[in-house]
């Protein structure tokens, strides 16, 4: 029967899941196999709808070691083998995706196996194109695939060589749950949501970074003597941070402002570089920021709230949707103060 494996399977279509996607340009087979990347890191993708999980069993059926997830963002398909029977190891695993005269034009199938009954005969696994030969104890693979070179629908081959450590084999594909003996899988791409348009600001508004657990309202600043709003940020060392920006957050309130965009501090002493980005709908008029070891900049022997008085600034920006500074010179915890002027998008 092992013997046999490689040759026939009984390939069983799954029921289609019918969504609507976006239009995608024509390239050939050679390009779509070429793009996928051969990652061993996991990737997290914001799914669009729900990714298809497939357990991946042996021919006779008496294993199910391992699984298949197939699922997709709006620009990437993801494929990803997760064994589950930690006895197992992932040894070669291999992917076909792409339609069924694809599957005849790289020599995987017989035309002639396209059976009615959705079986079909496998001339050889080593032609499914897209794989990774491991030879050592990996429990995890994924391949990434860009939409734009795939149809809305096609098929799923995911086969693997399994091993332990004593040396026993097992070959599994990925197994549709719909069909008893089924073996191919179909996938339709997954249409994402639109987001909703951010809620406009009536014209132009004050916004801040805000930190979270390491914001400090001005207006609770020992020595600050304004009613200015705002929040600095740290102490916060050598690392990366993305914080919210809030505009209209009125006495440090952010449950009366509106989210307007991020902020990401990269600090890496000497340097920190700062990049204020806001969402579509909004742009940046003006942006204003302190970064150093005081909690604030100063003026004489105050502290400042005064977006103004900040050291570093930039004015008319004229309606960008990013800005970024390089701060050098820069030595242990720092604080970061961040203001911006944001106004809905014309």
């Amino acid at each position: 029967m092992k013997a046999q494996f490689h040759k026939l399977l009984l390939l069983a279509f799954a029921v289609p899941i019918i969504l609507s996607s976006c239009k995608k340009s024509d390239e050939s087979a050679d390009d779509k196999f070429s793009s996928a990347n051969d990652v061993q890191l996991k990737t997290d993708l914001v799914y669009c709808g729900t990714p298809v999980v497939s357990p991946m069993v042996d021919f006779a059926q008496t294993i199910s070691p391992a699984t298949v997830s197939i699922g997709n963002d709006e620009t990437q398909l993801l494929v990803k083998y997760q064994i589950t029977d930690t006895e197992w190891f992932l040894y070669n695993p291999r992917l076909f995706v792409g339609t069924e005269a694809e599957l005849v034009t790289l020599g995987i199938v017989d035309p002639n196996s396209l059976n009615p009954d959705g079986s079909v005969y496998i001339n050889n696994t080593g032609l499914i194109p897209n794989s990774s030969f491991n030879g050592s104890s990996t429990v995890y693979k994924e391949f990434l695939f860009d939409l734009a070179t795939l149809p809305e629908c096609f098929v799923v081959i995911a086969y693997a060589e399994l091993r332990k450590t004593t040396g026993e084999r097992a070959y599994v594909f990925g197994k549709s749950t719909m069909k008893r003996n089924g073996y191919y899988l179909n996938y339709c791409v997954q249409q994402c949501e639109t987001p909703p348009p951010p809620p406009p600001l009536g014209g132009c508004e004050t916004a801040y970074a805000f930190g979270e657990s390491v914001a400090t309202c001005f207006l609770n600043i020992p020595g600050v003597q304004s009613n200015n709003w705002g929040w600095s940020n740290g102490p916060i060392g050598a690392g990366t941070y993305s914080w919210p920006m809030y505009a209209g957050a009125g006495q440090c309130n952010i449950g009366n402002g509106t989210h307007v965009g991020t902020l990401t501090v990269n600090y890496t002493p000497p340097t920190a570089t700062v990049t204020y980005t806001v969402f579509n709908g909004y742009v940046l008029n003006e942006t204003h920021l302190h970064v150093g070891n005081q909690i604030l900049p100063r003026r004489g022997n105050r502290f400042t709230t005064a977006p103004g008085q900040f050291p570093y600034k930039r004015e008319n920006l004229n309606g960008v949707t990013t800005d970024t500074y390089n701060i050098s010179g820069l030595s242990g915890n720092i604080y970061v103060a961040a203001h911006s002027v944001v106004c809905d998008a014309q």
